[in-house]
């Protein structure tokens, strides 16, 4: 009974959480429960002789009705403001600087944990974070919000007046709650997250467990159905756990730095309560959970912080943002790498029984691991060596002379940031052409590098997979595309395109005399002149300057019998040569072979993804390549490339995207290279096609 007057809105959360559990058992049990409660209670409060005892029954009694009244009447009238027209101009104000400043697949990183967009993260790496037991970092639960608080808490706690800390911590769970929008669950997990940093910048814990307890009574009983939201539970046991397992497992990591110390307590605080409710739900148990949030949880604050103020000078100027960004893209890299690193080792996860007794069963498991654990691992150290005890217990570094390393690998680390930052401007562009057959499926996209100048020739059906692949290729502080080439308005060729006018600045974008009309080309165009971008229609004839290349366009030349048609791009550099056929048609490559002289190319990319053609072997013949590449999506249901055409070419090197992934081929002076696989991204997901093709 003492612990429980220490403080006294334990019991009740407790019995609103009772009422609520019956209740959704059997309603008519709920009710007598809620008024046998509170009779009993109040009962209680009128008997009792000393403050701390009437108030804690009179605050059961006072809960246990109110659940009963909810029980009765439905829940109170909930709100959603996710959608409200201010607060959604507001997000895309701030996630248009992280969707111009920092590339695929980071970019869906950044804007999932910053903003809650958790579907700009792609499918892949999705479950890469499912495998190794991370997803709570991309979903908006009572996990992020308490990790948000509680680390403003931690930071300033001893440094300004606890009602300063408060009122910063207060700020900015206020701030973040308004970003990823203000849904039930996020106000819900706000205010349990709010009231346990508060408890923390004051350092008074029974203050926060009443707090923590008011919150769960006042939610519980207002709706009984919360006690089975996912979020609710979450949030619950992750405050739960930095209140009563924050210390102690801090005390069990005395012989760190002080400052690694509270980090990585906290995030075990937060994380270890959270398990049984995953594995219950979800019904999967990631074994390298533990491994992986140790790695990647400290990462969090740091990397929602930055993409923060990424987002809010963004807002302001995008050249401003750039440094911030830059780092911003470092700290999700880094949370990339260490997700897929630990998701791809052998039995990342396990499949388990799930369902409410399942949850009991895993809690009990934790509960013993915690009990139990710390003194069977402290067993086998001693038995390793009392010296290596030592060595560990001795802390290397006075807490003074710690922080002054600290800043000073601070320094060091901003120095390099600008270091880097002056050598992109100010080094110069290597020579020579690099051309990326990008593996965006059943589409067509190359993207040319030459002399620090770069060209997309068609971007692909899917716009994700397009920015996942330029997010690979290219630095991550290049985000010009200095001209797009559109061959023809075809979802398999523009639809990637689109997407890369929303993301990256571009200098030129250039399609086809003719442009074959549709919702495909008006798309394009709407985009176009939203993003103020130079637009150019070119026919055969037409050339121009991309760095120190020459580009030529050899179709389309007016042929009325062509009823699409296509850009016949050859780029030239040196004796490096290549020919885009693009989806040229039949008519088109008749009227190209009457310049036969016109076509010899070094790398052909033969016309409409390797598709049957009367010219196929006199294309090949007058081309006379070297090597041949074909962008094809694997087991597409066009059977491309056809045996036509790789009879044509049975003779010359031809790399293919289904089964080569992106090809690379570079070539600076006379050394001529290709490279297969080379940007080490999986497959792309298959049947991504609005529409097919016309037949020819």
């Amino acid at each position: 009974m003492t612990q429980v007057l220490r403080a006294p809105l334990v019991a009740a959360a407790a019995a609103a959480i009772a009422i609520a559990f019956v209740n959704r058992i059997a309603p008519i049990c709920g009710l007598v429960l809620a008024l046998g409660l509170t009779m009993a209670c109040a009962w209680l409060a009128l008997a009792s002789i000393d403050r701390a005892r009437r108030l804690c029954w009179s605050a059961a009694a006072l809960f246990a009705s109110l659940a009963g009244v909810a029980a009765i009447v439905g829940p109170l009238p909930g709100f959603d403001l996710r959608h409200a027209g201010p607060l959604d101009a507001l997000r895309d104000a701030l996630a248009e600087p992280l969707r111009r400043l920092i590339p695929e697949p980071e970019g869906g990183i950044v804007r999932g944990i910053v903003l809650g967009e958790r579907a700009s993260v792609d499918a892949d790496l999705a479950a890469a974070f499912a495998r190794s037991g991370t997803t709570h970092l991309l979903a908006i639960s009572g996990f992020n919000m308490t990790l948000v608080a509680t680390g403003v808490a931690i930071v300033m706690r001893g440094r300004v007046p606890p009602l300063v800390t408060a009122a910063a911590t207060l700020g900015c769970v206020i701030a973040y709650s308004v970003l990823v929008g203000l849904a039930p669950s996020v106000i819900r997990a706000a205010l349990m997250a709010a009231v346990a940093a508060c408890g923390l910048a004051f350092g008074r814990r029974p203050a926060t467990v009443n707090g923590l307890a008011l919150a769960v009574a006042a939610m519980v009983a207002a709706d009984p159905a919360t006690l089975s939201d996912v979020g609710f539970l979450l949030s619950a046991t992750a405050t739960g756990g930095l209140l009563f397992l924050g210390d102690p497992l801090s005390e069990r990591l005395a012989f760190l730095p002080p400052a690694i110390r509270e980090g990585l307590a906290t995030s075990l605080a937060a994380t270890l309560p959270t398990l049984p409710i995953i594995a219950a739900v979800f019904g999967r148990v990631s074994l390298v959970s533990p491994l992986a949030n140790l790695a990647a949880v400290p990462l969090f604050a740091p990397l929602m912080l930055s993409g923060a103020a990424s987002a809010a000078i963004g807002a302001l100027s995008i050249d401003l943002a750039r440094v911030p960004a830059l780092g911003t893209y470092g700290l999700a890299l880094l949370l990339r790498t260490i997700v897929e690193s630990t998701a791809s080792l052998p039995m990342a996860s396990l499949a388990v029984p799930e369902g409410p007794l399942a949850g009991v069963l895993y809690g009990a498991l934790v509960a013993a691991a915690l009990r139990f654990g710390p003194e069977l691992a402290s067993a086998s150290v001693r038995s390793a060596g009392s010296r290596a005890i030592g060595a560990l217990r001795t802390p290397p570094l006075s807490i003074r002379s710690f922080g002054r390393r600290a800043r000073s690998a601070s320094a060091a680390l901003l120095a390099i940031v600008l270091v880097v930052l002056a050598a992109t401007q100010l080094w110069p562009a290597a020579s020579g052409v690099r051309v990326r057959a990008l593996d965006v499926g059943q589409g067509d996209a190359f993207l040319v590098e030459v002399s620090g100048r770069t060209l997309l020739v068609d971007g692909g059906p899917d716009p994700a997979r397009l920015l996942a692949e330029l997010g690979a290729s290219l630095p991550p502080w290049t985000r010009r595309i200095d001209v797009v080439a559109l061959t023809h308005a075809h979802a398999d060729h523009a639809n990637g395109l689109i997407g890369v006018l929303e993301r990256y600045e571009v200098g030129l974008a250039i399609e086809p005399v003719g442009l074959n009309p549709g919702p495909v080309a008006t798309a394009w165009g709407e985009r176009i002149a939203r993003a103020h971008v130079p637009r150019r229609a070119v026919a055969a004839g037409a050339r121009m300057r991309i760095g120190d290349a020459t580009l030529l366009v050899l179709a389309p030349d007016g042929d009325p019998r062509v009823d699409v048609p296509s850009l016949v791009l050859r780029l030239e550099l040196g004796t490096f040569s290549m020919l885009f056929m693009g989806d040229a048609t039949e008519q088109a490559q008749a009227d190209l072979l009457l310049s036969k002289d016109s076509l010899a190319t070094r790398v052909y990319v033969p016309p409409h993804h390797g598709a049957a053609t009367p010219y196929a072997a006199a294309l090949v013949e007058a081309v006379r390549p070297s090597v041949a590449v074909i962008s094809v999506g694997a087991q597409n249901r066009y059977g491309h490339p056809t045996p036509e055409t790789l009879a044509a070419l049975g003779r010359v090197t031809t790399y293919r995207t289904d089964r080569d992934g992106t090809v690379e081929f570079d070539q600076g002076g006379r050394q001529f290279f290709a490279r297969t696989h080379a940007n080490g991204l999986p497959p792309p997901r298959g049947g991504f096609l609005p529409h097919a093709p016309p037949t020819r």
